[in-house]
This record gives C-alpha cells, sequence and structure tokens, in this order.
C-alpha cells in the first residue's frame, strides 16, 4: 500500500509535480518582473518554458526559462516596452474619460477601450511568438494582431481566462505566486496548437528515429508570408515607397 502511496507514478506526485513546477516559474516570472523593463523578456521566458512543457520537448523548467530569458533578453525588452507604455496609455485615457462625466468622454471611453482589446490580443500572442520564432519586432506585433484575428474564438477564451485569473487574484491575493502558471500552462496548450504548423516536429526520444538537420528542416524555409500575413510583402513595400515618395514630393 505504501509503495503505491509514495510511488512517483502515482497520479497524485504527477500533479504536484507539475504544481511545483508552476510554482517556481511563477516566482521567477514575479521576481523577473519587478523592475519593470524585464517584463518582456520574463514573460517570454516563461511562455517557452510552458510551450516547450505543452509538446513534450520541455527539460527542467527553470533551466528552460532562464536559457530563453538570456536569448531573448534585448528583443524582449523592446517587445515589453512597447506593449506596456501602450497598455499605460490606454488605460490612463479609459480612466480620464470615466472621471470626466458623460457626452463626449463616452465615446471616448468606448473608443479607448476598443482600442485596448486590440492591444490584449497582440499583447496575447507576442509573448508567445517572441519565445518560438526568430523574428523582427514590427514582424512580430503583425503575426500577433493576425493570429489573434485568425483564432478569435481561442484569443477571447485565453483573454476571458487571464481576466477571471486578475480577478481571483484580486479576491485572493496569494494567488498570485501560482495563478501566472495555471493560466499560463492553460494558453500555452493552446499556442502549442496554434504554432504547430510552423514548428518542427518535437522528438520523442524513439529509437531509430532521425532527428538530424536534414529530417528536421527549418521551419521557415517553406514559410509563405504573403498567405500567413494576408497580404503580398512585396506589393505592400512598393505602396510604402510610393506613398514616401508622394509625402516628399508635397513637401
Amino acid at each position: 500500500m505504501f509503495k503505491k502511496v509514495f510511488n512517483a507514478d502515482n497520479p497524485f506526485w504527477q500533479i504536484m509535480d507539475t504544481v511545483f513546477d508552476l510554482f517556481i516559474l511563477n516566482t521567477l516570472w514575479l521576481v523577473l518582473c519587478i523592475p519593470v523593463i524585464t517584463i518582456g523578456p520574463s514573460t517570454t521566458a516563461a511562455f517557452y518554458a510552458l510551450i516547450q512543457r505543452a509538446r513534450g520537448e520541455g527539460g527542467e523548467i527553470h533551466k528552460d526559462f532562464i536559457q530563453s530569458f538570456k536569448q531573448n533578453l534585448k528583443q524582449g525588452i523592446v517587445v515589453g516596452l512597447i506593449l506596456t507604455l501602450t497598455g499605460g496609455f490606454l488605460l490612463t485615457d479609459m480612466w480620464l474619460c470615466r472621471a470626466s462625466g458623460k457626452g463626449i468622454f463616452t465615446f471616448f471611453l468606448f473608443f479607448f477601450g476598443v482600442l485596448f482589446i486590440v492591444w490584449a490580443m497582440v499583447a496575447l500572442y507576442s509573448y508567445p511568438l517572441l519565445a518560438k520564432f526568430e523574428r523582427k519586432t514590427k514582424e512580430i506585433f503583425i503575426w500577433a494582431f493576425t493570429l489573434a484575428l485568425r483564432n478569435i474564438g481561442s484569443t477571447l477564451t485565453m483573454l476571458f481566462v487571464i481576466g477571471a485569473g486578475l480577478w481571483l487574484c484580486h479576491i485572493l491575493p496569494g494567488l498570485i505566486f501560482i495563478m501566472f502558471g495555471l493560466v499560463g500552462q492553460y494558453c500555452a496548450m493552446i499556442f502549442a496548437g496554434l504554432f504547430k504548423p510552423y514548428l518542427p516536429k518535437p522528438w520523442t526520444g524513439e529509437e531509430g528515429e532521425d532527428y538530424s538537420a536534414s529530417s528536421h528542416p527549418d521551419p521557415y524555409a517553406d514559410f509563405d508570408e504573403a498567405s500567413f500575413y494576408g497580404y503580398d510583402p512585396e506589393e505592400m513595400k512598393k505602396l510604402i515607397d510610393e506613398s514616401n515618395d508622394e509625402a516628399k514630393n508635397d513637401e
């Protein structure tokens, strides 16, 4: 009986092991978010570790976190600052409109509210994309917006779960030490499915499996930017150049 109770394969201990890993990850994320400027790389690292776990590729969760944090530090800071400042600006505007009363301020409250929802959708996808793909910051934001709209059902579900998690933390502040890990793991499972077409197959470790570079090519090799973004990048570049030329002529 005691062997069954203390067996590592016991479902109870497996659940506890998962909860402990999520607690460690949550703590690392909280600590590295304290400087504010590192919110970006910290959140990116957390999603990297969680998506790795969801895909069955993860090692020790704290090592995956630290590896991604170091790798995405510079770009993560840039992405984090852009999203944090933009979100703070929108929240401030919403608060000012709400405090100013009715009339035209009601319209602007609605306007900034819609922009905040769009911001939340972009922010939701930006960090996981940065965690798993090497792309420029502008492309990360475009990907995030495109994927958020293409998968609007999953997007709204994840935003609802995040909102519910924040509300629970407001009711029970102690949950802050585990809630991000739980909510992040749920979102990571969805992202792992959404990103599956653009990532190499996870290594199963089966005997005889070929895990060489030739058997798992670069996931970007056959990437069709036009179909992913929803427009032809070359055509868009021409339009931008023409617009810039017209602006110079007007000057």
